[in-house]
Protein backbone atom coordinates (compact mmCIF):
# COMPACT_ATOMS: atom_id res chain seq x y z
CA UNK A 1 0.00 0.00 0.00
CA UNK A 2 1.54 3.22 -0.77
CA UNK A 3 1.12 6.12 1.24
CA UNK A 4 2.00 10.28 1.26
CA UNK A 5 4.89 11.54 3.49
CA UNK A 6 6.75 14.64 3.56
CA UNK A 7 10.03 14.43 4.39
CA UNK A 8 13.29 16.42 5.43
CA UNK A 9 16.76 15.27 5.07
CA UNK A 10 19.73 17.11 6.47
CA UNK A 11 22.91 16.31 5.37
CA UNK A 12 26.50 17.39 6.81
CA UNK A 13 27.05 21.02 5.00
CA UNK A 14 30.98 19.87 4.99
CA UNK A 15 30.18 16.70 2.31
CA UNK A 16 32.09 17.54 -1.14
CA UNK A 17 29.01 17.80 -3.59
CA UNK A 18 29.65 14.79 -5.56
CA UNK A 19 29.34 12.28 -2.24
CA UNK A 20 26.38 14.25 -0.89
CA UNK A 21 24.33 13.45 -4.43
CA UNK A 22 25.29 10.20 -4.05
CA UNK A 23 23.61 9.69 -0.35
CA UNK A 24 20.41 11.67 -1.62
CA UNK A 25 20.12 9.39 -5.08
CA UNK A 26 20.51 6.89 -2.64
CA UNK A 27 17.81 7.59 -0.75
CA UNK A 28 15.10 8.63 -3.84
CA UNK A 29 15.98 5.28 -5.08
CA UNK A 30 14.24 3.49 -1.73
CA UNK A 31 11.37 6.08 -2.25
CA UNK A 32 10.91 5.01 -6.10
CA UNK A 33 11.29 1.44 -5.12
CA UNK A 34 7.97 -0.88 -5.15
CA UNK A 35 6.08 1.60 -7.27
CA UNK A 36 6.58 4.79 -5.11
CA UNK A 37 7.29 8.27 -6.77
CA UNK A 38 8.67 11.40 -5.78
CA UNK A 39 5.70 14.29 -5.98
CA UNK A 40 7.92 17.13 -5.19
CA UNK A 41 12.02 17.62 -4.24
CA UNK A 42 13.21 20.59 -2.58
CA UNK A 43 16.02 21.57 -2.10
CA UNK A 44 16.55 24.07 0.64
CA UNK A 45 20.47 24.44 0.38
CA UNK A 46 23.09 24.64 2.80
CA UNK A 47 22.17 26.81 6.22
CA UNK A 48 24.18 27.24 9.74
CA UNK A 49 22.65 24.66 12.31
CA UNK A 50 21.20 26.48 15.71
CA UNK A 51 23.70 23.92 17.96
CA UNK A 52 26.54 21.27 16.22
CA UNK A 53 25.27 18.38 15.51
CA UNK A 54 28.11 15.00 15.53
CA UNK A 55 30.84 17.64 15.11
CA UNK A 56 28.94 19.78 12.01
CA UNK A 57 28.01 23.36 12.09
CA UNK A 58 26.21 23.31 8.28
CA UNK A 59 23.72 20.97 7.05
CA UNK A 60 22.49 20.82 3.57
CA UNK A 61 18.56 20.71 4.10
CA UNK A 62 16.31 18.64 1.08
CA UNK A 63 12.09 18.10 1.36
CA UNK A 64 10.64 15.59 -0.19
CA UNK A 65 6.48 15.19 -0.50
CA UNK A 66 6.78 11.52 -2.19
CA UNK A 67 4.64 8.11 -2.10
CA UNK A 68 6.11 5.22 -0.84
CA UNK A 69 5.49 1.71 1.03
CA UNK A 70 6.04 1.72 4.72
CA UNK A 71 7.89 -1.20 4.44
CA UNK A 72 10.42 1.50 2.02
CA UNK A 73 10.38 4.25 4.63
CA UNK A 74 11.31 1.27 7.28
CA UNK A 75 14.17 0.35 5.33
CA UNK A 76 15.24 4.17 4.71
CA UNK A 77 15.24 5.57 8.73
CA UNK A 78 17.36 2.38 9.58
CA UNK A 79 19.94 3.30 7.01
CA UNK A 80 19.63 6.95 8.20
CA UNK A 81 20.12 6.33 11.50
CA UNK A 82 24.19 4.26 10.72
CA UNK A 83 24.96 7.03 7.99
CA UNK A 84 27.27 9.29 9.49
CA UNK A 85 26.68 11.72 6.72
CA UNK A 86 22.95 11.96 7.51
CA UNK A 87 22.67 14.23 10.73
CA UNK A 88 18.88 14.74 11.05
CA UNK A 89 15.59 13.50 9.22
CA UNK A 90 12.16 14.02 10.03
CA UNK A 91 8.88 12.28 8.28
CA UNK A 92 5.77 13.03 8.14
CA UNK A 93 2.98 10.42 7.24
CA UNK A 94 0.31 13.19 5.19
CA UNK A 95 -2.18 10.74 4.40
CA UNK A 96 -3.37 9.96 7.66
CA UNK A 97 -7.21 9.86 7.40
CA UNK A 98 -7.10 7.80 4.31
CA UNK A 99 -6.60 3.68 4.25
CA UNK A 100 -6.43 2.86 0.82
CA UNK A 101 -3.92 4.33 -1.67
CA UNK A 102 -2.91 7.42 -2.78
CA UNK A 103 -4.09 9.05 -5.73
CA UNK A 104 -0.68 10.12 -7.04
CA UNK A 105 -1.84 12.19 -10.47
CA UNK A 106 -4.24 14.08 -8.31
CA UNK A 107 -2.12 14.58 -5.88
CA UNK A 108 0.77 15.87 -8.65
CA UNK A 109 -1.67 18.27 -10.20
CA UNK A 110 -2.42 19.67 -6.37
CA UNK A 111 1.41 20.02 -5.22
CA UNK A 112 1.70 21.71 -8.94
CA UNK A 113 -1.38 24.20 -8.42
CA UNK A 114 -0.03 24.86 -5.29
CA UNK A 115 3.13 26.15 -6.31
CA UNK A 116 1.24 27.86 -9.34
CA UNK A 117 -0.54 29.97 -6.66
CA UNK A 118 2.84 30.77 -4.38
CA UNK A 119 4.78 32.01 -7.74
CA UNK A 120 1.33 34.67 -8.52
CA UNK A 121 1.44 35.60 -4.84
CA UNK A 122 5.12 36.45 -4.61
CA UNK A 123 4.75 38.16 -8.27
CA UNK A 124 1.87 40.22 -6.71
CA UNK A 125 3.89 41.11 -3.65
CA UNK A 126 6.64 42.32 -5.50
CA UNK A 127 4.62 44.74 -7.24
CA UNK A 128 3.02 46.17 -4.44
CA UNK A 129 6.44 46.85 -2.81
CA UNK A 130 7.60 48.44 -6.13
CA UNK A 131 4.31 50.75 -6.41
Amino acid sequence: MLREYDFTLITKGELPETDAAKVIEGYEALMVKDGGEILKREPWGTKKLAFPIKKSFRGNYINYDFVGTPENLAEMERLMRIDDNVLRHLVVRLDESTEGSVDIEARKAELANQEKEARERDLEQKRRKES
